[in-house]
């Protein structure tokens, strides 16, 4: 008897489901599409445990006649495309015809659609793909889609889903890029019924942007506008100062269809390759419209992937676009604000006197600047207290006080400062040779152990003026999650409702100018490493960002009582050898080597 078999229809169901259907949002999207393609100018999305217990989506498209309905849950089942030649110009969002009997194949669904003008609706049920029910009813015109219990027949998948809030969070996720690229569409989502995402739907792309991103971010957009050779290009691309540490808020969407498209971000790296610091990633929402015939969208099932037919020319255009849209003033940052103790602000002048003199350059590091009362920079004060330790503002005694370094050896030897060797090393003798010290990575060192001890104390020093943070729901939701997190390490944050939030306060010696940037940072590392963070993970990324942000820069010229201190305070330490991120602080050359490279 032979060894192939021709598989049952449910079993092809569920792996033609697997393939769809990966989680939530996967259902959330599909589900989604066929409404815009209905021609839905309102679209409803609730969710009950991030989508696992149930989705429901709603909206005023089309609707459907029973017996389309019927054939709705009936695989390769389709009206976006009649035959192959129509796969090269597929205007629509979804065609596969796969979308519902997958999502059926995996849950408990019903279908509760009336078309405009039918003066009855009809509902469908369907449980494991098959269809159990098919009744009139009474109901609006378009179409109601509710999806309960997903994956509850395939246990194996139900058990690699993450937290109700992480899959909810995704779903987020996409309802707004779905809005981006639809403008025109209202877009509601909620949880539980309360309402936690709402875009208008007035045609107005900008009008989107600011339903997602918020309002002082949308402000802080520069228009794109260019068409060219058949291709045009419109959007809004932020200002360096907004600038992310991931690239996944580059939001490419060609044709109306949200992708991703790494030739297309890529271009985007590549106008802000000289304006945003390595590491740092820009802000851009792109809608590309190009002839079908160029595009290939039959490459990945969720049709989450596209291939572009002429894809050099489309990168050089979205760069040069960019690059016009940033050849503007406005993308010079502004001055940073000042702060002010909540217990002394003289305790605070005085700590922040300056401490660099005659700088090569101008020092971004705030914390080395004397601000003054008229708001000049004072240029002139010495550098005696460079490293003196720093001085806690809620209990007016220095970090050292409060650190016990007797348990760890002074593990480096005597040193005698040399001098200092630009940019950014500091030469040092011992009896065993010569030391060539990193001041920066040095510094970085001392100021992370010193806010790692200052854990469990909540001090906090508060803003002149609070700093606003607008949100999208995903980040929103994950810093309400984790607000007492931020509590603990110093930050006051106060949700001024929606998505908006205040940064009032911030740990003591924090830097200048930093807020929005660091809280930004710290979400993106939340959503990267996903649920499995924990608090003592979150501390040391907190103490390893500031440090680094404090930590005198590369070119900052030190007085060598400055940097005996440095090396005083470096042997402090429980490891002087390298920096929080791993680099070295130092590195040794032996009288030894000394004598055979100078062949003595």
């Amino acid at each position: 008897m032979g060894r192939i078999i021709v598989l049952d229809e449910q079993t092809r169901n569920l792996i033609a489901a697997g393939e769809v259907v990966e989680r939530p949002v996967s259902a959330v999207k599909e589900l989604v599409e066929n409404s815009i393609d209905a021609g839905a100018g309102n679209i409803v999305v609730n969710l009950e445990e991030g989508g696992l217990a149930a989705i429901t989506v709603a909206d005023d498209g089309t609707g459907m006649l029973k017996e389309d309905l019927i054939l709705a849950f009936e695989r390769h089942a389709t009206s976006k495309i009649k035959q192959t030649s129509d796969l090269s110009k597929v205007l629509t969002l979804g065609f596969r015809g796969e979308a519902i009997p997958s999502i059926a194949a995996v849950s408990k669904m019903s279908i509760t659609t009336r078309m405009y003008g039918e003066i009855t609706g009809c509902k469908a049920e369907a449980e494991g793909g098959c269809l159990v029910d098919v009744t009139p009813v009474g109901c609006p015109p378009g179409t109601k889609v509710e999806v309960k219990n997903l994956f509850y027949n395939t246990p194996a998948r139900r058990k690699t889903m993450k937290s109700p809030f992480r899959e909810g969070t995704l779903c987020a996720e996409i309802i707004s890029r779905l809005a981006l690229a639809r403008p025109d569409i209202s877009f509601e989502l909620k949880n539980k019924g309360k309402r936690v995402f709402y875009s208008p739907g007035t045609g107005q792309l900008i009008d989107s942007v600011t339903a997602v991103y918020g309002i002082s971010q949308a402000r802080e957009m520069l228009k794109v506008l260019k068409t060219e050779n058949g291709l045009s290009i419109i959007g809004y691309t932020g200002k360096p100062s907004i600038s992310r540490s991931r690239r996944d808020h580059i939001i490419v969407i060609i044709n109306g269809r949200y992708v991703n498209c790494p030739e297309v971000a890529g271009a985007v790296d590549e106008a802000y390759r000289t304006l945003l610091p390595h590491g740092r990633r820009p802000v851009a929402v792109l809608l590309l419209e190009l002839s079908p015939e160029l595009l290939d969208i039959n490459v990945h099932p969720a049709k989450i992937e596209v291939r572009l037919l002429e894809q050099d020319s489309i990168v050089r255009l979205v760069t040069g676009s960019i690059k016009e849209a940033l050849q503007v003033k406005e993308i010079i940052p502004q001055t940073v604000r000042e702060y002010i103790s909540s217990t002394s602000a003289e305790i605070y002048n005085k700590e922040h006197q300056l401490n660099v003199f005659k700088p090569t350059r101008v020092i971004a590091n705030i914390s080395s600047i004397n601000y003054t009362e008229a708001g000049s920079f004072n240029s002139e004060k010495p550098v005696s207290q460079l490293f003196e330790p720093s001085i806690n503002l809620q209990t007016g005694r220095s970090a050292q006080d409060s650190v016990d370094y007797t348990d760890h050896p002074n593990h480096l030897p005597v040193l005698k400062v040399l001098g200092q060797l630009p940019p950014v090393y500091i030469l040092a003798g011992g009896d065993e040779g010569l030391y060539i010290i990193d001041q920066h990575a040095a510094h970085e060192r001392i100021l992370y152990e010193e806010n790692l001890s200052a854990q469990g104390k909540e001090a906090s020093q508060c803003l002149v003026v609070p700093v606003t943070l607008d949100l999208d729901h995903r980040e929103a939701s994950l810093l309400l999650d984790k607000v007492l997190w931020f509590s603990k390490a110093g930050f006051i944050i106060e949700h001024f409702g929606g998505n908006t939030f205040l940064i009032r306060g911030v740990p003591p010696n924090f830097p200048i100018g930093q807020e929005k940037v660091f809280v930004m940072d710290i979400l993106d590392y939340f959503l990267e490493i996903g649920p499995g963070a924990t608090f003592v993970e979150f501390f040391d990324r907190v103490a390893s960002a500031i440090a680094c942000r404090k930590a005198v820069k590369a070119g900052d010229k030190l007085a060598l009582s400055s940097m005996d201190t440095l090396l005083q305070r470096l042997s402090n330490t429980a490891n002087p050898f390298t920096c929080p991120h791993g680099r070295p602080t130092l590195i040794h050359l032996s009288n030894k080597t000394l004598e055979t490279r100078f062949k003595r």
